[in-house]
Parts: structure tokens; C-alpha cells; sequence
């Protein structure tokens, strides 16, 4: 939404386009920058955006043009907005024209061409502050003026004199209102702030986990730069994810907030929380039972994700703050309400822990936002924001939280969701364990153009599509990418849509324009992290859509789907086949603690995190990394990933090398 416009005028196009490129450095996006080419086409504009409602605290007109001067325009305009504020541009010496200026259409400012644009830039802020410092001190004076009209009615008697501390207290409670819409406008400023921020900063990560992919495919990388190369992605990964938390936060305050619903097996979400969970409660003493009604279905269409964290922070929480006894969660169907659809189901969730209960007076307070209880303060410090999320979650889903506490003897939450049935072949393919490399024989040569203003994120893509035998060019805005289009032909587009010169809505919006360029597939790459651009990007003409920062097989597959590219592949190691389920019995009974300190310390304790966590792809990594000289132990180890016993494998690492696997287990989770 623009705070209002800024109007220039000026015969010359070059003139203008350059005057709009510098405002827009100036300024933003917070104002519209409007251009016109004569003195009627400004009046037409001016007309315009007031039928629309528009402030226009700034008109910047150059003097010499044909049929109406610099000067004339802005007595003209002066008449109907003698508010906004006028700024000329002249390149004579003569000052007539400013003296007119100055007294028919009270002139803010001349600027001599040609001018400097940090003058320009000084000048056009302190002329908008002008304008509105004006137009607000306009609005206190007259609205003083009602009210010492007010107070001299109602002083006339001792009725009025009640009606003014009436007229008072409502004008109090008028001010409260508009402190709460201020802060709310603030909090939304900071919302909004919060998601910019986000997108700056997944466009070097883009750059930092896509190069690591490139690197981790180059088969001459040695076994201590490849542990390098995997830490970097571990921690690449690892700030993405506190870049997401953060948007989680901004889109609750922002009512941005959204579903991200897909099939997935609730009997897995359930298994993988109670193996993540049981090593803490036994490190504590306390007794963890996960009870599942027979009538919970295995396959569901829900927000994964959102599910999952509301259940770890409030069997975090129980085990945080029970000293002895147990946590239970419990699973059911709940009653189906009558207008929900056939095929949905209300799920029930109840988390039961013996610990030292909730008092009157901090239950009210519990799903408030920074706020803690205070036994949390005496066990650990926090944002205190758990609980608020973990609601707004529960209500994104259908249902809503509540608790029931006795102080010393326990407390136990409960909330519900709204999901639909699924089916196993529902699930989404799991990623594949083969690596392309190059693109199979018999096919067209595929021509891709990538647009993109960042040279890292250009360069990426570079490499990764040039080296797999795809014929590659680069544009770095959205008038580069037109021109390419129409000389080159490419087949299909990446386009970035944040970009100087031409953005990459217009640039998609011009080429789906033609006949020609709609049998040319654009698919957007963007930092947006919000699913409203989504919408957005889709409704201009992008056939699809990537979000950065993006893994290499992203790209590959969406090139197969609308390309029908077809490519080689290659098993990323040797030792591929200790990642399958086992062909012949592996013998378990040989690995021992021993068997694992052939390997180096830093792996056992990746081992140990990996098994901690419940995860098996990651397993996977560290088992092919065995070399072949002990294929047992990879075998024996893949059966013991295979049928998920991960508490068997955390043993092994313990005792083969606690203080390792115990100095990581933070670092993960």
C-alpha cells in the first residue's frame, strides 16, 4: 500500500525515466512514482489519483516544455492542490520563471539541471516530510479548533459541563483505541520487517547450500574436505531453520499463517517422537508412554510439520518440568461433527505428566506470548512463546488447546485437529539415493536462460544445469531476459523475480503476453517465503514455482516435469547396498562398541546424533562412508537402520565413544 505519489513532468523521456529511477532509490516502494510527458497528461494524472483517494504530497516539473511551461503547470495545479508540495527544474539562468513560480503556485524549491542527486534526494524527503508535518499539524489545529468550539458550548451551563467530561472520556478511550491500533500497526511493521529480512538472507544461503551440493557431487573430494563440506550443510541447514522459526512468528503476528497439508503416516510421526523422547526420560527416570487407540488411522492429510512441533513442545515441556513419575500421550478418534466431510476425522491428543502443576493465577496467562510460568523460569530460561504458537497451531488445524492442573500432583493438555484420511500410495516418494549425471542420449538439445541479478545464485544454476550437458545462457534483469527470449529461443525460463531494471513479474507478464511466449515455460525462483506471492507469481503467467534456497533435485525433477527431460544416473557410492534392506542376514551379534572405533571419532559421533534423532537417511550417509574393508559392519549396521533400532545403535556409539556422541547431542537437535 503507497503512502501516496510522487508526479513527474518532463518533455524529455530519457529525463523522466532517469528522475523515476533515482526516486525509486530514494524512496522505495513507499510511494507511486508517476510520469507524464506534458503539462495536460500531469493534470489528467493528478485527476486521476484523486478520484482514486491518493495523497500527492510532491509534484517535479521541468520548465521548459512545448503548449504549457514548468511554471504555468504549477499555478495551474496550485489552484485545485495548493497543499502538495512543488519542486521545478530548470536548466536557463533566467529567474522569471521561479519568481512566478514562487508566487503563483508557492514554489517549495528550484533545482538547476543538470541536478545532484543526493541534493535531489535531500530535497524530496524533507519536501514529503514538509507535506505531511503540514497536513497533520492541519488536522491537530482544526480538530482544536472543534473542541474549544465544544468547550465554549458546554461551559455555558452545568449540563454542558457534564456533557464535556462525557465528550472527555470518550475522547480518552479514543486515544486508548488508537495507542492499541498504533501498536498493533507496529507489530505489524515488524512482521513485515521480519519477512524482508528473511528473504535477504535465503539469497546467500541459497548460494552457500547450493555450491556444497555442486562440491559434494565431485567424486576427487577427499574424505576430511567431504566432513567439511557436510558440516557446512549441517549448518546451512540448521540457520534455515531458524530463518523458518522466525517466519513462523512473523506469519502468527502478520495473520499470514497457513496450512501446509499432505499424506503422511501418522503411525511413523508417532514411533520416531517416542524413540526421540525415550533416552531423555530414562536420563531423568521417569516412564514415557505413548498409548494409540486401534481406531487412530495410520495414513492421514494434515500439516505434518505443525503436528509434530505442537507435540514436541508439550512433551518438551512435561519432561522439562516433571522431576518423578511419567508423561503419557494418548491418541484417539474423537466424535465427528455433523458438517464435516465424510472423509475427515477428529483427532484427540491428550499429554498427561505427574509433575508440579499450574496455579490459578498463571493459567491464565500460560498461552500468552512471552510469558512464563514460574517453575519454567526455575528450570529454564526461554522466549516463552511454546505454548502461544503451539495454539495458534492447534487452531490453524482445526481445533484448540486446553489444560487441566492440580498443583502438586500434575497437569494434562489436550487438543484436537480436523484431518483427512489418506492412503499409503498417498505418501510422497522418498528422496532418491541415485545422483544425476549428465542428461541419457536421444534427446533435444534443451536450451534454459536463467535471470538473475544475484552472480552467486547465477553462477549456481550455471553449474549445475551447464555441467549436465544443458545448453545454458544468463540474463541479469527482466529487459536482458526479453531480449534473450526473442533472439534465442529458450526452452524453458528460471527467473528470479526480485531484479533492478525489470522485475520478473513485468518480464513474465510481457513474454506470456505473446503467442510465442506461452509455449515457453517459465518457472520462478524466489526467496519469498509467504504462500499468498506464490498465488501471486502463478496468477502472472510462471508455470511454477521454486523457493530458495532450493536443492539441486528440486530443479531436475521440475525440468523432467515440463521439459520431459530424461537423465543418467549413478548410485552416490559404492556401499549403496548397505542402504537397502538386507538381501542376506547380516550377523548383528559381531558389532560390537570395538567394531565402530575403526572409524573416526568425529563419525561415531555423527552416528550417535543420527540415531538420536530417528534419522535414517542420515544413517544412510554414515554407512556408506564405511569403507568396503568392513562391509560386515555396514551390513550389520543397515539392518539395524532398516528396522528402525535406533536406541540399539545409539548403544553402540555410547560405548564405543561417549564423550563424542555426548558433546553433539545438543548440536542437532
Amino acid at each position: 500500500m503507497f503512502k501516496g505519489a510522487i508526479v513527474c513532468v518532463d518533455d524529455q523521456k530519457l529525463v523522466l525515466i532517469g528522475l523515476r529511477d533515482q526516486l525509486i532509490r530514494l524512496v522505495g516502494d513507499e510511494y507511486a512514482i508517476q510520469l507524464a510527458e506534458s503539462g495536460k497528461e500531469a493534470l489528467e494524472i493528478l485527476a486521476e489519483l484523486e478520484r482514486e483517494g491518493m495523497e500527492i504530497p510532491l509534484v517535479i516539473c521541468d520548465q521548459i516544455m512545448p503548449k504549457m511551461r514548468g511554471d504555468e503547470l504549477l499555478i495551474a495545479l496550485h489552484a485545485r492542490y495548493p497543499k502538495t508540495r512543488k519542486i521545478l527544474l530548470t536548466g536557463d539562468a533566467s529567474m522569471d520563471a521561479v519568481i512566478n513560480a514562487v508566487n503563483g503556485a508557492n514554489l517549495y524549491r528550484y533545482i538547476s539541471k543538470p541536478w545532484d542527486e543526493e541534493d535531489l534526494g535531500l530535497t524530496v524527503r524533507e519536501a514529503i516530510r514538509s507535506y505531511f508535518q503540514d497536513k497533520q499539524l492541519t488536522e491537530q489545529n482544526e480538530a482544536l479548533r472543534r473542541v474549544n468550539q465544544d468547550l465554549e458550548r458546554l461551559n455555558a451551563s452545568l449540563e454542558q459541563r457534564v456533557a464535556e467530561r462525557t465528550a472527555e472520556l470518550m475522547e480518552a478511550n479514543q486515544h486508548l483505541q488508537q495507542a492499541k491500533e498504533a501498536a498493533e500497526a507496529a507489530n505489524l511493521a515488524k512482521s513485515t520487517f521480519l519477512a524482508n529480512m528473511s528473504h535477504e538472507l535465503r539469497t546467500p544461503l541459497n548460494a552457500i547450500l547450493g555450491f556444497t551440493q555442486v562440491m559434494s557431487g565431485d567424486s576427487s573430494i577427499n574424505s576430511e574436505n567431504r566432513q567439511y563440506l557436510d558440516i557446512i550443510q549441517r549448518s546451512g541447514q540448521h540457520l534455515l531453520k531458524l530463518i523458518n522459526d522466525v517466519l513462523d512468528m512473523s506469519r502468527i503476528e502478520a495473520g499470514r499463517l497457513k496450512l501446509e497439508e499432505k499424506s503422511f503416516d501418522l503411525y511413523r510421526l508417532l514411533n520416531d517422537l517416542e524413540l526421540m523422547l525415550c533416552l531423555k526420560a530414562e536420563e531423568n527416570q521417569l516412564r514415557l508412554i505413548f498409548e494409540r487407540s486401534q481406531q487412530v488411522p495410520q495414513y492421514i492429510n494434515g500439516d505434518e510439520n505443525k503436528l509434530r512441533q505442537v507435540l514436541l513442545n508439550l512433551l518438551g515441556n512435561a519432561l522439562k518440568f516433571t522431576q518423578e513419575g511419567s508423561i503419557i500421550l494418548r491418541v484417539k478418534v474423537g466424535e465427528k461433527q455433523a458438517v464435516t466431510p465424510q472423509d475427515t476425522i477428529n483427532l484427540l491428543f491428550e499429554v498427561e505428566d505427574t509433575g508440579p502443576g499450574i496455579n490459578a493465577e498463571e493459567m491464565e496467562l500460560l498461552f500468552e506470548a512471552f510469558m512464563q510460568a514460574k517453575n519454567s523460569q526455575k528450570s529454564q530460561a526461554g522466549a516463552g512463546l511454546g505454548l502461544a504458537i503451539s495454539r495458534k497451531f492447534v487452531n490453524l488445524m482445526g481445533g484448540d488447546i486446553t489444560v487441566d492442573s492440580v498443583v502438586g500432583k500434575g497437569s494434562t493438555f489436550r487438543f484436537n485437529i480436523e484431518a483427512s484420511l489418506a492412503q499409503a500410495s498417498d505418501l510422497p516418494q522418498q528422496s532418491s539415493r541415485w545422483r544425476i549425471t549428465g542428461l541419457a542420449p536421444d534427446q533435444a538439445a534443451y536450451r534454459l536462460l536463467i535471470v538473475e541479478d544475484n552472480w552467486e545464485n547465477s553462477l549456481l544454476l550455471l553449474k549445475l544445469l551447464s555441467s549436465l550437458g544443458f545448453e545454458v545462457k544468463e540474463a541479469k534483469n527482466g529487459l536482458e531476459a526479453i531480449a534473450l527470449w526473442e533472439s534465442w529461443n529458450p526452452d524453458l525460463i528460471l527467473m528470479d523475480m526480485r531484479m533492478p531494471v525489470m522485475n520478473g513479474y513485468e518480464a513474465t507478464r510481457r513474454i506470456k503476453a505473446t503467442a510465442k511466449g506461452q509455449a515457453t515455460v517459465i518457472i520462478a525462483v524466489t526467496s519469498s517465503a509467504f504462500e499468498e506471492d506464490r498465488s501471486e507469481i502463478l496468477s502472472i503467467g510462471c508455470d511454477d514455482f521454486v523457493r530458495k534456497p532450493f536443492q539441486e533435485e528440486i530443479i531436475f525433477a521440475k525440468l523432467a516435469e515440463h521439459l520431459g527431460v530424461r537423465y543418467l544416473y549413478q548410485e552416490n557410492t559404492a556401499n549403496s547396498s548397505a542402504i537397502k534392506q538386507p538381501t542376506e542376514p547380516a550377523n548383528i551379534d559381531s558389532l560390537t562398541p570395538n567394531s565402530l572405533k575403526v572409524m573416526p571419532k568425529e563419525w561415531i559421533a555423527k552416528l550417535y546424533d543420527a540415531a538420536s534423532m530417528c534419522r535414517d537417511d542420515l544413517i544412510l550417509e554414515l554407512i556408506n562412508q564405511i569403507p568396503q574393508t568392513d562391509t560386515d559392519m555396514a551390513k550389520a549396521l543397515g539392518e539395524l537402520n532398516y528396522n528402525f533400532q535406533f536406541e540399539e545403535i545409539m548403544h553402540l556409539t555410547e560405548f564405543a565413544s561417549p564423550e563424542n556422541a555426548n558433546s553433539n547431542i545438543n548440536y542437532l537437535l
